[in-house]
């Protein structure tokens, strides 16, 4: 055979040429795919097309992650895939989880099996561990985030009553979780028990997923620890005795170092308190009788007078949400007053209020009283803060009383809403009266509908991408070939 003939044959040379070069791009392609894949692994290089980008950390994690020293590891207690595999909110749970790592190189994200590895729980005797739980460590410090903790559950209104997601928090919990495991202080609030308080679990949840130390005080037998930077008093149903008003006393006095703050939240439903409430008027808060109710029907929730949304009074503690046309609710509350605006080193105002259109429904008012316009008397304080004050070289030294008209206000189910700004409202208000600086608040978000939700611009440039510079791209290629062979 003649090698050197057939090594000049037109058709071979050029048939040789097209293979390499078949196989030069498979393998260029190939090592793209492998090179994109682990970039993708430890930086955020994806692109989140949603409305909201749910899929992506608000600039205020980023900014926090950015600026975080100390190394957090973050364990997920489950294979990634079967996390993912109950799809929607899991998924997006998953995304927000890597994304830590992806931001800071001092997070570590990783996935362990406890069903294939059991010896790992064995290795966190004193921690409850569950399948899907998240653990989060730094410095000895840890914090277990249920998987449930992760989404806002709410229960439909059939008949059944079942459970379903409603939207992800996973970002805000998870952000929380890791600043509280690498902050070098903790907030410290005593929740008061003794007097048949009401335990609202949502409040709780809503302090502890924002990294307050939650502790419980038995006010008839305990004091409140001196370390604790507030006291939370929820609807009780007995009135206070001497001895705990002077407890509660001594606490906010502080040996005149000032410095706590006591948030007590009422009720319609409360038993007369004489006791507390003539402590409450030491500091200038007056708690009404009855419930207040809305006629301006732009500002009532569910279709119920008594469920009214609230105006901003104070825009101190939501300025940064205040701008946006959202509302905080304060459904069947108590009317509530200021005795005085100063006195005797007390300063009071009010923070939220109802508006004009509103009025009390008396506590003794029929069944069938109906509200009307004739029994509007508002504007009516929904919230009060007072304020003692004593200064040295002109710095103040301050301790706060906080009052709610209503307990509803912090109900999970009101808490967890995208509707209203309940949530993100008193988690900046406690925030500011314990003076915390390292905090972050952020909205839950909702995945909404299957379609692809991507602004007018977004699918422009998608179109150009698709259909224009990607075919130009494979005829310009093709067109290259061609007259390559054609010259040859």
């Amino acid at each position: 055979m003649d090698f050197k003939k057939l090594l000049s044959n037109r058709k071979l040379r050029y048939g040789s040429f097209a293979t390499a070069l078949s196989v030069a791009f498979l393998v260029v392609i190939i090592l793209l795919n492998v090179i994109f894949s682990v970039l993708a692994e430890r930086y955020p290089i994806n692109i989140d097309l949603t409305k909201d980008s749910i899929f992506m950390l608000t600039d205020e994690s980023v900014d926090y992650l950015k600026g975080l020293e100390k190394d957090v590891d973050v364990f997920v207690l489950a294979d990634e895939a079967t996390f993912t595999a109950y799809g929607g909110y899991y998924t997006q749970a998953v995304e927000v989880i890597n994304k830590y790592s992806q931001h800071s190189k001092h997070v570590k994200v990783s996935y362990v099996d406890i069903v294939k590895n059991p010896t790992f729980t064995a290795n966190y005797p004193d921690l409850e561990l569950k399948n899907y739980d998240i653990l989060v460590q730094c410095n000895g410090r840890s914090r277990v985030v249920s998987v449930n903790d992760l989404f806002n559950i709410r229960t439909s209104n059939s008949y059944y009553g079942s459970s379903y997601i409603a939207s992800s928090k996973a970002e805000q919990v998870m952000t929380s979780a890791i600043m509280a495991v690498a902050s070098d202080r903790v907030v410290k609030l005593a929740v008061t028990t003794g007097h048949e308080e009401y335990v609202s679990e949502g409040l709780q949840d809503l302090l502890t997923q924002n990294n307050f130390e939650l502790v419980t005080v038995d006010l008839n037998t305990e004091d409140i620890p001196a370390d604790a930077d507030g006291a939370i008093m929820v609807s009780p149903s007995r009135d206070m005795d001497e001895a705990v008003l002077k407890k509660l006393d001594t606490f906010l006095s502080n040996d005149s170092n000032y410095g706590k703050s006591f948030f007590y939240f009422a009720d319609a439903t409360q038993a007369p308190m004489p006791n507390m409430e003539a402590f409450l008027e030491e500091w200038g808060i007056s708690i009404g009788d009855g419930v207040v109710f809305q006629t301006d029907n732009s500002k009532v929730m569910n279709y119920s007078p008594y469920f009214s949304l609230v105006d901003y009074v104070d825009e101190k503690y939501s300025e940064s949400f205040a701008s946006k046309g959202t509302y905080v609710t304060l459904p069947f509350s108590r009317p509530l007053s200021q005795v005085f605006t100063e006195r005797n080193g007390f300063v009071t105002s009010t923070l939220l209020q109802f508006g004009e259109a509103s009025g009390i429904r008396p506590g003794d008012a029929p069944d069938t009283f109906v509200p009307s316009a004739s029994d509007v008397s508002g504007p009516i304080p929904g919230v009060i803060l007072s304020t003692k004050a004593r200064y040295v070289n002109l710095e103040p030294y301050e301790s706060h009383v906080v009052v709610c008209g209503t307990v509803s206000a912090v109900e999970g189910s009101i808490l967890q809403s995208t509707s209203v700004t309940n949530g993100e409202y008193f988690t900046n208000l406690f925030n500011t009266l314990t003076q915390r600086d390292d905090v972050i608040t952020i909205a839950p978000k909702v995945l909404g509908n299957s379609q692809l939700d991507i602004t007018a611009q977004q699918a422009y440039t998608l179109l150009i991408v698709f259909m224009v510079v990607i075919p130009v791209a494979v005829m310009a290629a093709g067109l290259i070939i061609w007259l390559r062979r054609r010259n040859k």
